[in-house]
């Protein structure tokens, strides 16, 4: 990036300012202003958010950000919010920056448009901030065009994220200076607040609804429905929508799991997820939680109007029978004093699979309907799950998230947080016979005694003689 440049081509910009003076109206512009503003002077929450845009935001770098930005060329008439520069000794970075607020979505035309700019004017990357959810910040919500990003990358922050990491930074206290950490907890109280206007309750759109509709009428869904497209997308945002509200529920950041194509190409997900939805109208997703034993998953199932969560947990290896293998999973759940939860153990191979009531599980004769007569086999690992009928009204309401991040906080409450994952014991030391006191070498002086010592004891006993 050229700073000169970027100079003399800059028509218009005012320097972020932490109370801007702007009229009530104008919202977008007082949230983008406040944001940018707490980047350039508390540096752990722009390293927490710009890290993830590839600014080079080390522990010496400067940050200046401008808002109401316009450039000479082409588009001289366009205003995008925000500009971002980074500058880390010979190392200079620059984005711009498109921010939406309320029920406002970003526009396909506008963000390209932003990325013509920036490309013209040799910047890096767009950023655009709305309610609207990506999986990744590389991901992004909108069809953007391939060709308008080969030489300028495009990136994705919705307003909840943005307060996530503030809210868990303040939460950590890894922000140790005090005006700083006063600043950062001022703007998520602007954020939070209803007045400012900035974020609004997460609701499914209507492809959503039209897409249950049709699964319930048994209407075949084809790939090219842009009502299809629009409802697995909606179900990507409520994943990451979820995985926020998870994260400032734990305390940590969870995360969806994704495989690394996936992270890789969004578009190669949807596609894929919208050929799995049309073959089986179930839709999953799987979340990543610190120091977990295992990933919680959730299933969506269309046809059964159902929601289950589920974790799986390994079964222990160095046990000598079934009965030990399965105990070590279902007697973590003894205090459970429900009856909601099924415990499914797996079995290797082509042995049947056996399930039953958590309240069974624990019983001590209960527990032999899990076991296989005709095998000896230790089952692979155990299953704990709870569905929850959502009905048809629940399914399509357009608030089903909030639903959903009920359902999804209750199972981790009372299963997940509860479980611990199996491992190994660590290896012991082979240790050698133990020497009678009268077999114990004497230690003298001499320059053989090692040495002769050495010939009649191996290894570690040797050593230990040596301390003695």
């Amino acid at each position: 990036m050229d700073i000169k440049k970027l100079e003399k081509n800059m028509v218009n910009g005012s320097a972020a300012r932490l109370f801007p003076v702007l009229a009530d109206s104008k919202k977008e512009e007082k949230a983008t202003s406040i944001l940018l503003s707490i980047f350039t002077v508390v540096p752990d929450y722009a390293k927490a958010v710009l890290e993830e845009v590839g600014a080079p935001v080390g522990k010496r770098a400067k940050i200046e950000c401008f808002t109401e930005v316009s450039f000479k060329g082409s588009n001289e008439k366009s205003r995008p919010d925000g500009l971002i520069i980074v500058t880390n000794g010979s190392k200079k970075w620059a984005a711009l920056v498109e921010s939406k607020v309320g029920r406002s979505d970003l526009t396909q035309e506008q963000v390209e448009t932003y990325l013509d700019i920036a490309k013209e004017q040799g910047f890096d990357a767009v950023i655009t901030i709305s309610n609207q959810f990506a999986q990744l910040s590389t991901h992004h919500p909108l069809p953007i065009s391939k060709v308008k990003t080969r030489s300028v990358s495009l990136f994705h922050f919705s307003w909840l994220s943005l307060t996530s990491k503030a809210l868990l930074l303040t939460s950590s206290k890894a922000v140790s200076d005090v005006e700083q950490s006063f600043m950062l907890k001022e703007m998520i109280r602007y954020l939070q607040d209803d007045s400012s206007g900035v974020v609004s309750q997460f609701k499914l759109g209507k492809d959503w609804k039209e897409v249950c509709t049709a699964v319930h009428q048994k209407v075949r869904l084809t790939k090219s429905s842009s009502e299809v497209v629009g409802a697995v997308s909606n179900w990507f945002q409520t994943l990451r929508y979820l995985s926020i509200q998870l994260s400032l529920a734990v305390g940590k950041p969870c995360s969806v799991r994704l495989s690394k194509k996936h992270k890789d190409d969004g578009q190669q997900r949807l596609s894929e997820s919208i050929s799995s939805l049309i073959d089986n109208p179930i839709l999953t997703g799987e979340f990543e939680v610190p120091n977990a034993a295992n990933n919680l998953v959730l299933e969506l199932d269309f046809l059964r109007k159902s929601l289950q969560c589920s974790v799986e947990i390994k079964c222990p290896k160095d046990v000598k029978q079934a009965r030990a293998a399965i105990n070590f999973v279902v007697n973590q759940l003894k205090s459970y004093d429900g009856d909601d939860l099924e415990v499914t153990v797996n079995y290797p191979g082509r042995i049947q699979d056996l399930s039953a009531n958590i309240r069974t599980a624990l019983d001590e004769d209960g527990r032999k309907l899990l076991l296989h007569d005709h095998t000896k086999e230790l089952p692979v690992s155990v299953i704990i799950w709870r569905d929850h009928d959502l009905g048809t009204q629940a399914l399509k309401s357009p608030s089903l998230p909030q639903t959903i991040d009920q359902v999804l906080q209750s199972f981790y409450d009372d299963v997940v947080e509860e479980l611990r994952a199996w491992q190994p014991k660590a290896p012991r030391i082979r240790r050698s016979k133990k020497l009678d006191d009268e077999d114990r070498p004497q230690i003298t002086s001499g320059s053989n005694v090692e040495a002769d010592t050495a010939t009649s004891i191996s290894g570690l006993t040797f050593l230990k003689a040596l301390k003695r």
